[in-house]
């Protein structure tokens, strides 16, 4: 099931929002703060974080407005 199914599409999603865009977001406005994974070669447990890129930053800040 895709968000948009139940009234919450992504911002950015060309195929499944409803084709507005008024944040002028390229690509889809996901992002993972952090991920772990075992490592496929040497089965090495792997974790990885992210801070929020300052577009996602700024995004937030005017939807909370």
């Amino acid at each position: 099931m895709h968000l948009s199914q139940i009234g919450y599409p992504i911002i950015g999603d060309e195929v499944y929002s409803n084709g507005k865009n008024e944040w002028n977001v390229k690509g889809q406005c996901l992002h993972a703060k952090s991920l772990r994974f075992k490592h496929p070669s040497n089965g090495k447990e792997m974790f990885l974080e992210a801070e929020f890129p300052k577009y996602f930053k700024d995004l937030l800040e005017k939807l909370e407005k």
